[in-house]
């Protein structure tokens, strides 16, 4: 790397650079005309594939040099420098596309699932986070499962990114629920019992749900991370 890649490296940017792969990423988006919201813009590489969608593209880039690169090579893209996590996002309906530096999957994650207004989101992350968030059984996945439904759509490996990570990263295609299968006004109650559950005393879940709530109910999983979305939906109707 050059001493100027090393210092866009400070910031926990690793640049796609294939480009087969940031087309995978942009045929994953639904056929919608909703304009797109791109995290993480980077050197481009995405951002040039989803100019060829034809809809109006916003790119959030942090770095000064890329972002200026952005505007430059990309002029019909909006292009917003500024920290990802600190985005306005857009108050009419859109989609996301992003790259998410390593460093802030989880916190970047969280914020997208609180933030209204987006049908989809189509995120490059590390590889075991794709695959663990994809597969639920966590008190994160648990707390956000009745309003978006999550999907693994593949594997990028490591050489696809400059400077090259030690993993590789793994596509997570995030849906938002056309019909939450609990009612939105009643999220933060809801997602205050998963943590409950996640944390509460006992040897199995039939257990911790009688001692956080006084239930005696039958026919559950061994465990909360055994339950789906549909279960935990139905378990916290029967409780409340």
């Amino acid at each position: 790397m050059s001493a100027r890649d090393r210092a866009r490296r400070e910031l926990g940017q690793n640049f796609l650079i294939d480009r087969s792969a940031a087309r995978r990423l942009v045929d994953l988006l639904d056929p919608s005309p909703v304009p797109i919201v791109e995290l993480g813009a980077g050197r481009g590489a995405i951002t040039r594939a989803l100019v060829h969608t034809g809809r109006e593209i916003t790119a959030v880039e942090l770095d000064r040099h890329w972002a200026a690169e952005l505007r430059a090579n990309c002029p019909q893209v909006r292009v917003i420098r500024c920290d990802m996590l600190d985005f306005r996002f857009p108050d009419t309906p859109y989609a996301v596309v992003g790259n998410l530096p390593f460093s802030i999957t989880t916190a970047m994650t969280r914020r997208l699932l609180g933030t209204a207004g987006w049908s989809e989101a189509i995120l490059l992350v590390q590889w075991d986070v794709a695959r663990k968030r994809a597969g639920g059984g966590t008190m994160l996945n648990a707390q956000w499962a009745p309003w978006y439904e999550l999907r693994l759509c593949g594997r990028v490996p490591a050489r696809s990114f400059r400077p090259v990570p030690a993993v590789d990263g793994g596509v997570l295609k995030i849906r938002r629920r056309p019909q939450p299968l609990v009612p939105s006004d009643e999220l933060r109650q809801y997602q205050r019992f998963v943590e409950a559950v996640f944390t509460g005393p006992g040897r199995g879940l039939a257990e911790i749900v009688r001692k956080v709530t006084g239930r005696r109910l039958r026919n559950l999983p061994a465990l909360p991370k055994n339950l789906t979305a549909e279960g935990w939906a139905h378990l916290y109707t029967e409780v409340t």
